[in-house]
């Protein structure tokens, strides 16, 4: 895959990039990393990769400083080496003080592949996450319900990458003095317009295990962190 090795550009944050608690929303980094990953790849990408169907797997980041509202920040994002069908992508979120906000990963495939590796998340844990393996049973209930609409979808007609960070946020319900410091979304399967995703959460202390299902599918599992101990 020929590509440029580094692209980089800068984003004004707004009002709608924060939560009530004034700092950074998941949905808000996740879009800055779709955006600055689809103008890399306009400019940069083989010709014969242009037309292809991408598959987002995984999506993760770690937040090490809250910007402020009205700051300009600068989103850098480069190809990490590809291994046989996946194609891996690290961003960086700068400050104006030339500092490190957050820092992310996400790994894509192409077309068919897709289908088996993310069939494959339902199994298999992350490194960095040994106990990523929450399967609700009976006994639990679902914290929060998101209906898909018309205004989630992207030009696949599929629920955005982003809006699971919105679902994650809600599903949350943080107090103010605890705060998301590190997210990893494993996409397993798609949502549709009119699906209702049931999203269920257990914790150990500040590590939380969401999973989100349909009545017959499961949509995503996530992990997240918060600063609380």
């Amino acid at each position: 895959m020929k590509e440029k090795l580094f692209y980089s550009d800068t984003f004004n944050l707004t009002p709608g990039d924060f939560d009530h608690h004034l700092r950074l929303k998941p949905y808000s980094i996740f879009n800055l990393f779709q955006e600055v990953a689809s103008r890399a790849s306009t400019i940069s990408q083989e010709d014969d990769l242009q037309d292809c169907s991408w598959r987002l797997i995984r999506s993760k980041y770690i937040i090490f400083k809250q910007p402020s509202l009205g700051d300009k920040v600068l989103v850098e994002t480069r190809p990490l080496p590809t291994h046989k069908f996946e194609y891996r992508r690290e961003f960086k979120i700068i400050g104006a003080e030339n500092d490190l906000l957050a820092r992310g990963q996400s790994l894509w495939c192409i077309g068919d592949v897709a289908e088996k590796l993310m069939a494959d998340e339902e199994t298999k844990n992350e490194d960095d996450q040994e106990d990523f393996v929450f399967n609700p049973g009976p006994e639990h209930r679902p914290v929060f319900k998101h209906h898909v609409r018309a205004s989630d979808l992207d030009f696949f007609l599929r629920l955005n990458a982003t809006r699971y960070g919105e679902i994650i946020l809600d599903a949350m319900m943080l107090p103010k003095n605890e705060f998301i410091k590190q997210i990893q979304i494993n996409f397993i399967n798609p949502a549709v317009v009119d699906e209702v995703i049931s999203v269920y959460k257990t914790n150990v202390e500040n590590k939380y295990f969401l999973i989100g299902k349909t009545d017959d599918r499961t949509i995503f599992r996530a992990f997240v962190k918060t600063n609380y101990v």
